[in-house]
């Protein structure tokens, strides 16, 4: 396997038996027993087309006894019993929120369960959504794939919602380590973003002052001020 995404959520794997979510060629499945990280896996996906791929990845790979092919919106067909460690790459970061919202046993504080979530967008929403909602960020690792670099969040729930302070640098930042080439990277282009935007939001009199937060988000991360 050689999607640096896909290697990064591994690296974040800790448990024994996985749910790959958004599977799409079962790939990330595959390496996850392969390579010992897990004894099985469950690789679903809502549609049936990537399901036929994945289907053919694990035959091929002869692990039919080790991983489940389930055909699921997020996890809604997906039998919980032994689930250790759940993945959602690949995917927008509002579908990540809906996908971890409706799905009840994630906050179980008795059973609990290592979140792997790498957000292709959106991946502020999604920070925010989880602080606010009780789960927290224990790790988070950025990778380069094919010329774009991403962010990887490793997440527990621990039904803790702090005072929410709007901090522009973990929104946008995250635990990413700025003294991390690739982590440097991310929030370099992250900073860059945002003073585009914010930029852009100067010339109007009714944006200025977020305009103004913005700009100053983006030196903060560069100086390294985020919660990294």
């Amino acid at each position: 396997m050689r999607d640096n995404r896909l290697l990064t959520c591994a690296k974040l794997v800790k448990g024994n038996k996985a749910v790959d979510v958004g599977t799409d060629h079962g790939y990330l499945a595959v390496y996850l027993v392969e390579n010992g990280i897990c004894s099985s896996v469950v690789a679903c996906d809502i549609n049936e087309k990537p399901l036929e791929s994945a289907r053919r990845t694990v035959s091929l790979a002869g692990l039919q006894d080790k991983i489940e092919v389930v055909q699921s919106d997020g996890l809604d067909n997906v039998n919980k019993d032994g689930v250790t460690d759940v993945i959602m790459a690949g995917m927008g970061g509002e579908l990540i929120v809906k996908l971890i919202d409706k799905c009840g046993w994630l906050k179980d504080k008795e059973r609990p369960v290592n979140l792997v979530l790498q957000a292709m967008t959106k991946s502020q929403t999604l920070r925010k959504w989880l602080y606010d909602n009780g789960f927290y960020i224990t790790r988070e690792l950025a990778c380069r794939d094919k010329g774009y670099v991403y962010s990887v969040m490793q997440v527990e729930y621990t039904g803790v919602t702090p005072e929410y302070d709007d901090d522009g640098m973990y929104l946008y930042g995250g635990r990413i380590d700025i003294h991390d080439e690739i982590g440097y990277e991310y929030l370099k282009r992250q900073a860059q973003r945002l003073r585009k935007a914010g930029g852009g939001m100067m010339k109007s009199d009714d944006k200025k002052e977020y305009g103004e937060w913005l700009l100053h988000v983006a030196d903060d991360l560069m100086r390294g001020d985020s919660d990294g």
